[in-house]
């Protein structure tokens, strides 16, 4: 009888800990999911999704700020939310070319894109940008820890 609990034990150790490296393995698939819902986030202007989406401690840059936003206790997401959607909706962004890559809990998106300014604008051009977006496993999904997004130094020739 001894033997069949100790059995049984080393079973359901063994099987445990094969459940919680399963559901901890995030892969590029995964973060390309996380990254795209993000950015649907903010095209509808999903507040209550971007603040999941964003980690409470994370850091980045707005398009044209000179200091890093650093989130934490006293500026949370609900702070940055409202700037981040302004920021970014002011264009429609069409990606050129975006890379994802994992590397254990962290991962890395970067992309090119031409920013398209509305139509109706007359005072925005459109322009060429690159960004990168750093992201953790935080309770197993993938959580935005970092961001930054610069316009592109040489403007890119068109794809014939």
């Amino acid at each position: 009888m001894k033997h069949r609990v100790w059995i049984l034990a080393v079973v359901i150790l063994v099987g445990s800990a094969a459940v919680v490296r399963a559901q901890a393995r995030m892969d590029e698939a995964s973060l390309t999911a996380a990254h795209e819902a993000l950015v649907v986030g903010v095209k509808t202007a999903n507040l209550t999704m971007l603040q999941a989406m964003i980690h409470p401690r994370g850091l980045g840059f707005f398009r044209e700020s000179q200091l890093p936003i650093q989130l934490g206790a006293d500026f949370t997401a609900n702070n940055v939310l409202p700037a981040v959607v302004a920021d970014l909706g002011r264009f429609m962004a069409v990606p050129t070319q975006t890379i994802y890559r994992v590397v254990g809990q962290v991962g890395v998106v970067m992309m090119t894109a031409l920013l398209v300014a509305p139509k109706e604008s007359k005072e925005l051009l459109d322009r060429s940008s690159r960004a990168t977006y750093v992201y953790v496993v935080d309770g197993g999904n993938w959580r935005l820890l970092s961001w930054h997004g610069s316009d592109l130094p040489v403007k890119p020739k068109p794809k014939k």
